[in-house]
Order: C-alpha cells, then structure tokens, then sequence
C-alpha cells in the first residue's frame, strides 16, 4: 500500500512542479507528560525553559540537497514526521529508494537527531540516522546525474534528460526528443550546463545546486534551472523552474 502511494505521489510531484499539487494527511499520536512541584517552585520555571529550548539550543546545519534513506532493502520504510517527536503525526512512510529534499535543518532532541525534510508538498522531519546524502552518478567531470528532470509551471514545462536523448515538452502538447551534445561544469556559479538539439531546435539548460525559488511551493526544493529553447525563425524562449531527482541516477 505505501509502495502504491509513493508512486502516486512521485508521479503527481513531477506534475505537481509542471502543472498541480498534492496533499497527504496522516493520523496523530499524543502524549502527555506532568511534573511534581515543591519548594523550589521559584526555580522550576527556569528549569522548564532549559529543557523546552533544549532541541532549539542544539539545532545544527548540514549540508542542504538531496538524500535518500540508507536502508534501501525492499520493504523498507522512512517515517516523515510532522515535529521533531516520536510522538508526532506520522505525516505519510516512503520506500527506500525514495529521494528527498533536505533544508539542512537538523535538531538533536535528547539522543535523536532529527532532520528536516520535504517531497512536493509534504514536509516535515525524519531520524537523521536513517538519512545519508544521495551521490550522482555523474556526467564526468560535473555532478550533475546522468538522469534527470527540471520543469516550470509560468509557463509549463520539462526537460528530462540521459546520456543519449534529452526530451523537451510543454503544456500544448510540444514534444521534441533530440540527441544529448555535451555538459560542462561551471564550478565558479555551482553550476552544469547541459546543451542538447538537432537541426530543428537547440536546447541549452543550466542547473544550479540551490534552493529553487521558481517554485509555488513552500516547501524546501533543492536544484534551480533556466532553459533557452531556440528555434529556426522563432524568438529564442527562456524557460525558469526546479528541478527533480531520479532515483536511478543516484547510489
């Protein structure tokens, strides 16, 4: 069932970035807890305070981008929380192959570490010992996967790419598959530049490892893209969005 509702969710993500959105809910867990007072009542609001600011004290920054689960047998799962808690909603479980996007934001609470995560719409955290940081298979020379895909939505758009063919559609229903020419790594803006076209259009697209803010989403998306798509006799068009992860160009 949870194998089921990834692939759902990673399928409307894609159009979710081109297109629409998606919305998961889950169910909540709660829990309470009570402390006794006594004569040092003057003091235990302090001591309250201490604790409560205890997983903001130690919030820490690793490095923003992608990563994946580091259990990646089949059957695993990875629980996205709604707070850094065991006892929080779980928000939706993903199957191990599954990449996400990480702000960064990590919070030690008590003797777990917590990250923060988001997939479209979804967001939330995650044990931080579950997660390792998701390694391209790369172009050589560059970092950018030898798969991939980065769309926009003013207007729609995507540009999916592998190391022959590189395919380029759009909200009308244009389709264009053209031979892949070459990427070069641009190391001064943390950037790739990925060239691909035939006789009948060229197509030149930068990808920039940043968070993405042509995005409708509030959520955390890692990996920006411009696009200049030129034709014969036509106004060379400039296409913004974000850019998406493939499983199978990671390991």
């Amino acid at each position: 069932m949870a194998t089921t509702v990834l692939k759902n969710a990673s399928h409307q993500l894609l159009t979710l970035m081109l297109v629409s959105g998606f919305s998961i809910s889950a169910l909540t867990l709660s829990a309470a807890a009570q402390a006794d007072t006594s004569d040092e009542q003057d003091q235990a609001p302090s001591s309250d305070t201490s604790s409560d600011q205890s997983g903001t004290d130690q919030s820490q920054q690793v490095h923003p981008g992608y990563y994946s689960q580091v259990d990646q047998s089949l059957g695993a799962l990875l629980s996205i929380y709604d707070a850094p808690s065991e006892e929080a909603a779980v928000i939706v479980q993903l199957p191990g192959d599954t990449i996400l996007n990480s702000s960064g934001e990590e919070k030690q609470i008590d003797d777990t570490r917590w990250q923060h995560v988001s997939i479209g719409e979804i967001e939330g955290w995650v044990h931080a010992d579950k997660l390792k940081a998701a390694v391209p298979v790369p172009f050589s020379g560059t970092d950018l996967p030898v798969l991939g895909v980065c769309g926009g939505t003013e207007p729609s758009w995507s540009i999916e790419w592998n190391s022959n063919v590189v395919t380029y559609s759009n909200i009308i229903g244009l389709l264009h598959r053209v031979p892949f020419q070459s990427v070069t790594a641009e190391n001064d803006k943390n950037a790739t530049l990925l060239k691909a076209g035939d006789k009948g259009i060229e197509l030149q697209m930068t990808i920039t490892e940043k968070q993405c803010t042509f995005t409708p989403l509030d959520s955390f998306v890692w990996g920006e893209a411009v696009a200049t798509v030129t034709q014969p006799g036509q106004k060379p068009v400039t296409l913004k969005g974000c850019c998406r992860p493939v499983s199978d160009g990671y390991k």
